[in-house]
């Protein structure tokens, strides 16, 4: 069964299959069937569909566009491997070697000033290994405010995102909170806290903060009226 990838500068982001009959929805939204996650995809970008052995394409009004040969579509047309399929800055495609493009990177789930990061898969595995079971050693707890969940383990992960978007681990409600506020960053068995642009300002420890700040424990971080203490 042919399989399809989604690359961003010739780094593989996705990889997927679909079976004839079956039709699937790619977009940003923890609820598509491939998540893409990152700003230049909206939320249900692309709807893609096998069928009697043809794919088909269609745009779901993304805010970027899906292009077939450089040419923007709406509706169902129909593609195949030698089409050049581009959803806004990313490339769809049918896999033409496999076995090396899923060995060659692995993809973040995250966007930070709209630049999807990617790692190697050796590092990805190292990072991704899960944590032993017990009481996390770090995490993240809602002092005060309201926030989608009040404790959020950080054990095992490599990226938080905390906004208002559904997408967010951690979602704040509130007028000039962005979709993605500020994202928290594992790298070399330490936190940073990366802010996004946004009207409501993130802070640390009091302090408006513009730039990547290491995280140490008890450090608080505000987004309006919401505070979350690192631990």
């Amino acid at each position: 069964m042919p399989e399809w990838t989604i690359t961003l500068n010739d780094k593989v982001l996705k990889q997927f299959t679909i079976t004839d009959g079956s039709s699937l929805t790619i977009g940003r939204s923890a609820d598509a069937d491939v998540v893409v996650d990152n700003t230049a995809i909206s939320r249900k970008h692309t709807s893609l569909e096998l069928k009697d052995g043809i794919y088909y394409l269609a745009d779901l009004d993304s805010l970027n566009g899906t292009f077939v040969n450089g040419q923007k579509i709406e509706k169902n047309v129909p593609v195949s491997e030698n089409d050049r399929i581009e959803l806004g800055k990313f490339k769809l495609s049918i896999a033409q070697d496999t076995d090396q493009t899923a060995s060659t990177s692995f993809a973040t789930p995250m966007d930070i000033e709209d630049e999807t990061l990617f790692i190697s898969s050796k590092k990805a595995a190292e990072i991704m290994k899960p944590s032993p079971a017990g009481k996390p050693q770090h995490k993240l707890t809602v002092i005060t405010g309201e926030a989608s969940q009040k404790m959020l383990s950080l054990d095992g992960k490599t990226s938080i995102k905390i906004g208002k978007d559904a997408s967010c681990d951690i979602v704040i409600s509130g007028w000039f909170v962005a979709g993605a506020q500020c994202y928290i960053l594992s790298r070399d068995e330490k936190f940073f806290i990366v802010p996004q642009q946004s009207w409501a300002g993130t802070y640390l420890n009091g302090a408006k903060i513009k730039n990547e700040q290491l995280l140490r424990k008890g450090d608080v971080i505000a987004i309006k009226s919401v505070q979350i203490r690192f631990e």
